[in-house]
Formats: structure tokens, sequence, C-alpha cells
């Protein structure tokens, strides 16, 4: 899926700046986070449940409070240019219009902020209820 974005984005010369290592490496840190937010409300400690369940919000306030731009957006930028936000930057903000353009969805920037918004609502409850079943051992 991955390759399939960046070549049609590519095609349409929606790229503008060439690929290098820090966009490589940003690319892998946004596919961690994503991993993470996707897959950690099975963790099976309560310790790591309760970091899980309060850094998710944290994840969608900073995002919507920023304009839809990530954090690690904004890291690279200052990286590049030395400023938060980088209007010629025309990845900024983008990564899942991005990725869905590349499997042929076009949404908009309020679907995708709205639907992701709900999904880590889903997971935020599933850790949430999964923290409360875990059982800790008596001393």
């Amino acid at each position: 899926m991955t390759r399939a974005a960046m070549a049609a984005l590519s095609e349409r010369g929606g790229l503008g700046r060439h690929i290098d290592w820090l966009r490589v490496l940003l690319f892998a840190v946004h596919l961690g986070i994503i991993a993470y937010v996707g897959l950690g409300w099975m963790i099976a400690s309560r310790g790591a449940l309760l970091f899980y369940a309060l850094f998710l919000p944290g994840i969608i306030l900073q995002w919507i409070l920023n304009g839809g731009v990530s954090l690690v957006s904004n890291i690279e930028n200052l990286a590049r240019t030395g400023c938060w936000s980088d209007a010629r930057n025309n990845l900024e903000g983008g990564f899942f219009k991005t990725m869905l353009q590349g499997v042929g969805v076009h949404a908009t920037q309020a679907q995708i902020t709205t639907a992701l918004c709900f999904l880590m609502l889903i997971f935020w409850i599933a850790a949430v209820c999964h923290m409360m079943l875990v059982v800790t051992p008596s001393a």
C-alpha cells in the first residue's frame, strides 16, 4: 500500500521534493506511531495500557489544534527550514490523504480527521476495557 501511494503521488508530481533519508526516517516514525495506535490496546500490562489511554487523547488534541498536521511533520519542517510550519511543503498535514489517494480513495481533510478520531475513540475504549480486565499478580 505504501509503495502504491508513493508511486501514484510521484506520477502526479505531488512529492515536489526528492525523497531523502530524513523523509524516509520520519515516514517510518509515522508508520510506527500508526502501528502503536492500532495495536496498543492489546498490550497486557496495566501501566502500558494507562499510558496508551493517556497518549491517544494527546495525539488527537495536538492534531486538531495543529490544523491536521502531526508533530512529526513539524519536526521535519524545523529540521529542513528552521520554521515550525512550511507552506512550500506539500506533504505537511497530508500523510493520510496521500496514503488514501495512492489507493484510490479521495477524501477531504475533515472526513479523514473525523474518521481517525472515531477510530482512535474505539481503540481508547478497547484499551480502557482491556485495562479493567488485566489481572495483576498478588504479592
